[in-house]
């Protein structure tokens, strides 16, 4: 009875395992490791395919980060492929799953086949604002394309593209990847320099590529210096707009004077006039271009005076 059954055990496996005829799968990736920030060649080595019978073939790993520059998967043999891999800063550290595929949906894969390891930050890349960009206000946000495993990034504003002694006149370093810049530190109608670079525990990567911009030329004007007898700030003209505006206000002594534009949910968006003025009656000449049409607040700070107005932008 027991060699009855074992003969049934044994029929019933090699039956099976022949029917399903021989593995395919990815066998073995050259190199197999590699660190953020690079890109070099790899070798996708497989056992029982036929990659010639494809017109073509797409190699991926699953991680964000890391993947084959495009077109550049060539068939050697029938279990022989070459590519070219990247590694951005991206990526996830350790261990990834190779998956190779064919335009008849033939997938192989090997998991395990590929490791990520820490190295230097990647270079961070400016995103906003944008290169060679004007009209910005003067308390801009600026954003880059992270790296994941940055601890640290080193930030610069220069009034000079190569950043001498004496030129910079923002210098932080921050743990976020965007940095909204407070008012008051930049000029109005004034072309400035930004670069970064980022830092982890294995040191510290080259600046990135400096981007340029241009703050927007300040719309206020002193229309009369005939000293008004009280603080005012006058309705806004055209009102609705679109999409630029006059604000207009008076001051009857000196000081600090904060113009500030907000939308409906209380959020400012900007504050366009941020200064030391003289007595006299002013004119502020507000562009909207890039915000949507809706209700608009703007507020008048001086000393202890305080007004708020409303604008309606239509487009």
């Amino acid at each position: 009875m027991k060699f009855l059954c074992f003969t049934i055990i044994y029929f019933v496996f090699f039956t099976c395992a022949y029917s399903q005829g021989p593995l395919h799968y990815v066998q073995s990736v050259v190199p197999d490791t590699g660190s953020q920030g690079v890109s070099f060649p790899i070798v996708v080595h497989s056992t029982n395919t036929e990659f010639t019978l494809s017109p073509y073939w797409v190699v991926n790993f699953d991680s964000l980060g890391v993947g084959t520059v495009n077109n550049s998967v060539v068939i050697v043999n029938d279990t022989t492929l070459t590519a070219v891999l990247f590694i951005d800063g991206q990526a996830s550290l350790g261990w990834h799953r190779c998956i190779v595929a064919d335009q008849y949906n033939n997938i192989f894969d090997k998991d395990s086949s590929f490791w990520v390891f820490l190295s230097i930050p990647t270079v961070p890349q400016p995103l906003l604002p944008l290169n060679n960009s004007s009209n910005i206000p003067a308390n801009p946000v600026f954003y880059w394309d992270s790296n994941w495993y940055a601890l640290t990034y080193h930030f610069q504003i220069a009034s000079d593209s190569t950043f001498p002694t004496g030129t910079i006149i923002f210098d932080t370093t921050l743990s976020n990847a965007s940095l909204p810049l407070r008012t008051g530190i930049l000029n109005y109608d004034t072309r400035y320099f930004w670069r970064l670079n980022a830092t982890n525990s294995l040191g510290t990567s080259d600046w990135s590529v400096i981007f340029k911009f241009r703050v927007r030329t300040i719309g206020i004007q002193n229309i009369s210096t005939v000293i008004p007898e009280k603080f005012a700030l006058m309705p806004n003209f055209p009102n609705p707009f679109n999409p630029v505006t006059k604000i207009r206000f008076m001051l009857p002594k000196s000081g600090n004077v904060k113009l500030k534009i907000f939308d409906m949910s209380g959020k400012e968006l900007e504050s366009p006039v941020n200064q030391y003025l003289q007595p006299g009656t002013y004119e502020y000449s507000w562009n909207a271009s890039q915000y949507a049409s809706g209700i608009y607040f703007y507020v008048l700070e001086s000393n202890d005076y305080r007004e708020v107005r409303k604008a309606v932008l239509i487009k």
